[in-house]
């Protein structure tokens, strides 16, 4: 049995795992459909022309991850940013760590997109909002929808604006020899809200380990959202970072990604206007060696008058390893008068 194969027949016994509304399983049922339908993405297909999953996709992994790894926190201190006072959602081989982190429900929430899809209280927002941007027909993003189960789930209500950043750790052990996670994060900046967000992937010991995350963000009107996606796992891990930002007007979101480290980065990173008199900023430092292979792809879609977009995009790469860089910006309609 084959890798697809394999996550096509293991998605009953996921769905089996989770008690959800029936809409949530609707939308995995269908997602589940595009990828069997699409199946991995090849260098035949344009967007992937340059990079190719061929050598990750002959190993076995195991698909549900073991129970909660023991870390201790001096284990993980040093990954850490201690200089702020912060919360944190922090995530073992795919598991929530629960003493390790640092969440909150007081005035927002700042929890697990667990608690989120399975509690009441919460229908209405992940009905509007829960893959509402991401494209139906993108089989590695419709993977994850159809395996959403943990990851991190912020919403900050309208006009406020916390102090402290919030830290996303999602850190693998390596005590499971090869393993396939798929995590889901949802952040919600309601109207004049603040927030800063730094997600961190980082791999403590040599094993093959693919990570299949996707982010969904959503800056409602005059909203701000700071994102710093720091990537630096060992040689043997991989990573695919798909990220949909949608905008309302006069909100500005910014994302900055680090990629230091692991074995194959693809950043899919999508920008969509919904609104006039928007700022979206993308910025990148890539630092590779050895055979490291990074591939950053952004997508900036016009679709309202008077928006900027600023990108900037700088790397350093050393020995056999590989940078590639591919950015695409859709203006829908020629009156618009936007920067990029």
């Amino acid at each position: 049995m084959d890798l697809k194969e394999k996550l096509i027949s293991s998605f009953l016994a996921f769905e089996n795992q989770m008690d959800v509304e029936d809409y949530v399983h609707d939308i995995r049922s269908k997602a589940i459909k595009t990828f069997e339908d699409e199946g991995f993405p090849t260098k035949k297909d344009e967007a992937w022309k340059y990079t190719s999953l061929n050598k990750i996709l002959k190993q076995d992994y195991s698909v549900f991850p073991d129970d909660e790894n023991a870390i201790e926190y001096r284990d993980v201190k040093k990954f850490f940013i201690h200089s702020i006072d912060s919360f944190k959602i922090v995530f073992i081989d795919g598991k929530y760590s629960s003493h390790l982190s640092q969440t909150t429900h007081d005035g927002m929430d700042i929890c697990v997109l667990s608690a989120a899809l399975s509690k009441e209280k919460y229908n209405d927002t992940i009905k509007k909002y829960f893959n509402k941007i991401v494209p139906k027909d993108e089989s590695l993003a419709s993977l994850n929808t159809s395996y959403t189960k943990e990851g991190a789930y912020i919403y900050i209500p309208s006009g406020v604006c916390p102090e402290d950043p919030v830290q996303i750790m999602h850190i693998s052990t390596g005590n499971q020899k090869s393993i396939w996670l798929q995590p889901r994060n949802l952040i919600i900046a309601d109207k004049n809200a603040k927030v800063e967000i730094i997600e961190r992937h980082q791999s403590l010991n040599e094993h093959s380990v693919v990570t299949n995350s996707l982010t969904e963000i959503y800056a409602e009107k005059n909203a701000f959202v700071d994102y710093y996606k720091i990537q630096n796992d060992l040689n043997t891990a991989t990573l695919i970072d798909n990220t949909f930002i949608s905008q309302q007007r006069d909100s500005n979101v910014s994302v900055h990604t680090f990629s230091f480290g692991g074995k194959l980065i693809r950043n899919n990173l999508n920008f969509y206007h919904k609104g006039e008199n928007i700022r979206s900023t993308l910025k990148g430092i890539t630092i590779l060696e050895s055979n490291q292979h990074v591939d950053h792809n952004t997508l900036v879609n016009h679709a309202q008058p008077n928006c900027e977009s600023h990108q900037d995009y700088k790397g350093i790469f050393s020995e056999r390893s590989v940078g590639v860089f591919n950015g695409k910006i859709i203006v829908d309609n020629t009156r618009n008068f936007c920067y990029s």
